[in-house]
């Protein structure tokens, strides 16, 4: 569901707002409907026990926010590896050697189908069955026993021992920066975090309606200004649910950039 809502930039908006609406309707029908409630209109709840659960609520929202945030800026870490990466192979010495032209062929195939399948396709959520054969093209060049010239050994068809390292180790870089960021686009399917989320919102707004049980107006007053807050932290949460989804997520510049350069 949540993989459905988030398709659209601001798509989560509309059921978190219908969700604190019912939250709303339900707290204020159950507190003054019930008669088990009546007696807090003489004496009610005191204060430090009301503000019990808004603050767990409050203080759960704070650790969503913390990994949203992490995840957005591994996001942005994993991106700049991965561009510099094909970069760092791309500025190599050219040494008119002609795995090395092989090798550019497949970046440019590698930025092809990543930007296109994945970045367009999928939003980063599945991974390309192409890329894995590109980099495993890859890895099958530099690990070549030729790719690499011998001890006292220099020609046109093979490169240095310290440029083949440094293709080795682009190309591990690479594979790890794309695996990276296809986790962090996979979006978390288990709900019982938005559960208990929601749960301790309703418990919120039981308590907060509780406490003005004698007076409708201060109790609908109250309410509405913790739905207030609740539906503004509730929607940056889910605005942000996926580094490459919602209104500030993250953009391949940097490869589109180094594809740019590529076809130049």
């Amino acid at each position: 569901m949540m993989d459905l809502i988030t398709q659209y930039t601001y798509g989560p908006l509309l059921p978190v707002t219908l969700l604190i609406i019912l939250i709303g309707v339900l707290a204020y029908q159950i507190i003054f409907s019930f008669d088990i409630f009546a007696p807090l209109s003489n004496k009610p709840i005191s204060g430090p026990f009301i503000s019990l659960p808004a603050i767990a609520f409050f203080f759960m929202v704070s650790l969503i926010s913390l990994q949203q945030f992490t995840r957005q800026e591994d996001a942005r870490q994993s991106l700049s590896i991965e561009a510099s990466s094909i970069e760092n192979m791309l500025n190599a010495i050219d040494v008119n050697n002609v795995k090395q032209q092989k090798m550019k062929v497949l970046l440019n195939e590698y930025l092809t189908v990543s930007l296109n399948e994945e970045w367009i396709g999928s939003l980063n959520r599945v991974a390309s069955p192409q890329i894995n054969p590109i980099i495993q093209k890859m890895m099958g060049i530099i690990y070549a026993p030729d790719f690499v010239c011998a001890q006292n050994h220099r020609d046109n068809q093979c490169v240095s021992p310290l440029l083949g390292k440094s293709y080795a180790d682009n190309v591990l870089t690479l594979s790890n920066a794309h695996n990276k960021r296809i986790q962090l686009g996979q979006i978390d399917s288990s709900p019982v975090r938005w559960y208990i989320f929601f749960s301790l919102a309703f418990v919120s707004a039981l308590t907060t309606t509780a406490i003005h049980r004698a007076n409708k107006i201060s109790a609908i007053i109250s309410l509405t200004l913790f739905l207030m807050a609740a539906w503004l932290t509730i929607a940056l949460i889910t605005l942000h649910y996926s580094p490459y989804r919602g209104p500030n997520s993250i953009q391949p510049i940097p490869l589109l950039d180094v594809q740019k350069n590529l076809l130049r």
